[in-house]
């Protein structure tokens, strides 16, 4: 396979949802071809021009989810949404990172040993 083939298949499995790096190991990459190709910028910009569109690909088809669910009364995908769009009006987590955790508890058994009766 040429390297311009090597590339096309990088590209589908891309659109597929892979990583990057599964994609060139898919496509039968040498390691000096993956160095080529990781330093080829008309090749990278394709491949982030591919995940975008993939990932807008996905958001249509999340918003309308959204919307089916919305119409049965279900509103936690627009929480959710809302959440990813303004983090600090919508999302209900706690963001305190000070807060302390509970100190190790320790259980000490008093009794019987089973094993010698």
């Amino acid at each position: 396979m040429t390297i311009e083939e090597k590339k096309e298949h990088v590209i589908r499995c891309i659109k597929l949802g892979m990583e990057l790096y599964k994609a060139y190991l898919i496509a039968e990459c040498t390691p000096d071809e993956i160095e080529i190709l990781d330093t080829d910028k008309d090749l990278q910009r394709k491949i982030e021009i591919t995940y975008a569109i993939a990932e807008r690909d996905l958001l249509e088809k999340h918003n309308v989810a959204l919307e089916i669910s919305q119409l049965k009364g279900n509103t936690n995908p627009i929480q959710w949404k809302l959440a990813r769009l303004n983090p600090n009006r919508w999302d209900s987590r706690e963001k305190d990172l000070n807060v302390k955790l509970p100190e190790p508890v320790q259980v000490n058994l008093i009794g019987k040993d089973c094993a010698t009766g």
